[in-house]
């Protein structure tokens, strides 16, 4: 059996398909369907995830971690005790526990799944999210960008032609995507998004607000001390998941701390109003993404005839009122369980590479532009964005100086930001093609060729036409090839012919 994994920055559920064909979640030890992605580091030996984890958050903050998606594909680590972890050691192990649901539920062993990702991942956060796989110890047969899984669970027993937009509002990511279904293929026209933007920023904004009124109420500063400051992270979440169905509620935390009269409690309320004022400037914010998108895909928003929410963040009224106002008279599709969506899309594609279920084409694209730097700093585009992969593009360099032994190969992403459509490059690595042809400079052929497998997966090869040398790699860590890195100043020893 091949299961289904949200692999989430909040939380993370698993699923599969059941007798009758059908996605369904598996819950976890405590009964509940959704898994919290935090880990706590009991000791060396002892290690916690999900609700247990998270009830550390408070008293043991320095040895329990939260949200690693973020740092996904990142040189971060965490430091626990004498250790550092990185985050696809920490997602391994969340991976890990979600395996073991799956097997003690399936009554079965498990070793291969469907893991999403979103879709404007990066190659360095893919790649690092099938590190976590490998280190929990399951096969990853394909990574599915979230937005497509959230189509899949709506679509597969769709049969008319739609246009539809999938806009996935996770706990740390947001994506866009505009995709087309008929007779069973769905294909992606253009995504975009921001891999820094979600539902935790809504809280930040909400713990600022919190923190500012108590201030200003009390006189006291509780932003320097950590279990205060956790215990408001906690209910300011809470507060905002309570304010997507009720107008008003309250955060209350007795005995917060000690004043010169005694203990102090916080107590306060919170309107929805309020609360849409507070993040004003991030709903300001999808709304500019999603207008990007839209610019980049050539299409107006008439082309929208169902907009499919997805992500636990998707419940936000003020969410939900930007998409009515941008798409207005389009149907809202929310009749599938938005933190449940993604897991059961995984499900099924699960079920189609495992021949239980029909299959259903998806065909995904790029999210970044992908190149390689010149002789002068400058971009050179190889596969553009919104690229339909896997795809295979190659171009021909040549040296800069006379009788080079060697080029450094140095591969970069360009991301678009603004309506202008500047942009900024991100290294993704860089590597040496030894033993090159010795000649003058702007004789030697060095093919280079990028290919994007079906995970979306990066790969770079380069080859001396003349000698026949050849090396290929796969980008894993930016800025390093095999752990060793790489100078910056020798990037640029490349021409374009």
């Amino acid at each position: 059996m091949i299961v289904g994994i949200d692999l989430g920055t909040s939380n993370s559920l698993v699923a599969f398909i059941n007798r009758e064909g059908k996605a369904e979640i598996i819950i976890n030890e405590r009964g509940s369907r959704l898994t919290p992605s935090v880990v706590y580091f009991k000791n060396e030996q002892e290690v916690m995830v999900g609700e247990l984890a998270r009830s550390q958050l408070i008293l043991k903050a320095d040895r329990t971690i939260s949200s690693i998606k973020r740092q996904m594909g990142t040189n971060y680590q965490v430091e626990i005790g004498e250790r550092g972890y990185t985050p696809p050691e920490i997602s391994g192990l969340i991976l890990r526990k979600l395996l073991q649901y799956a097997q003690e539920y399936l009554e079965q062993e498990i070793t291969a799944a469907v893991v999403t990702v979103p879709a404007y991942f990066n190659d360095n956060q893919r790649q690092a999210t099938l590190l976590a796989g490998e280190m929990a110890g399951i096969k990853i047969l394909k990574l599915l960008n979230e937005p497509t899984a959230a189509a899949l669970a709506y679509g597969v027993n769709r049969e008319k032609k739609e246009n539809i937009l999938v806009l996935d509002i996770g706990g740390g990511t947001f994506d866009i995507t505009l995709m087309e279904y008929q007779d069973e293929v769905c294909q992606v026209l253009c995504i975009g998004g921001s891999s820094q933007l979600g539902g935790l920023d809504f809280d930040k904004q909400l713990v600022k607000h919190i923190l500012e009124t108590f201030k200003m109420s009390n006189g006291i500063d509780l932003s320097a001390d950590p279990i205060a400051l956790q215990q408001i992270h906690i209910n300011a979440e809470k507060a905002k998941v309570d304010l997507s169905s009720v107008n008003e509620c309250s955060v209350l935390v007795p005995y917060i701390t000690m004043g010169t009269q005694g203990p102090v409690h916080l107590n306060q309320t919170l309107r929805r109003e309020e609360f849409n004022h507070i993040c004003s400037y991030l709903f300001k914010e999808i709304s500019e993404l999603i207008e990007q998108t839209f610019t980049r895909a050539g299409v107006s928003k008439e082309w929208v005839e169902a907009v499919v929410l997805a992500g636990g963040a998707s419940r936000m009224p003020g969410f939900k009122d930007l998409v009515k106002q941008l798409f207005p008279g389009v149907e809202l599709r929310v009749e599938i369980n938005p933190d449940e969506v993604v897991a059961l899309g995984a499900a099924l594609e699960g079920g189609m590479l495992s021949g239980e279920l029909s299959h259903i084409e998806t065909h995904d694209v790029t999210g970044h532009t992908l190149g390689v730097e010149d002789n002068q700093g400058e971009f050179v585009s190889l596969i553009p964005a919104n690229t339909p992969y896997p795809i295979s593009e190659s171009r021909l360099f040549t040296t800069v100086n006379d009788f080079q032994e060697e080029v450094i190969i140095h591969i970069l992403q360009q991301d678009e930001l603004g309506d202008a459509g500047e942009g900024i490059n991100v290294s993704l690595g860089k590597f040496h093609l030894e033993n090159i042809q010795k000649a003058k400079a702007g004789e030697p052929s060095i093919d280079v060729t990028f290919t994007i497998d079906e995970n979306g997966i990066l790969n770079v090869s380069a080859l001396d036409i003349e000698t026949g040398t050849q090396k290929e790699i796969q980008i894993t860590e930016t800025g390093y090839v095999d752990g060793n890195k790489i100078p910056a100043r020798r990037g640029r020893d490349l021409i374009i012919l």
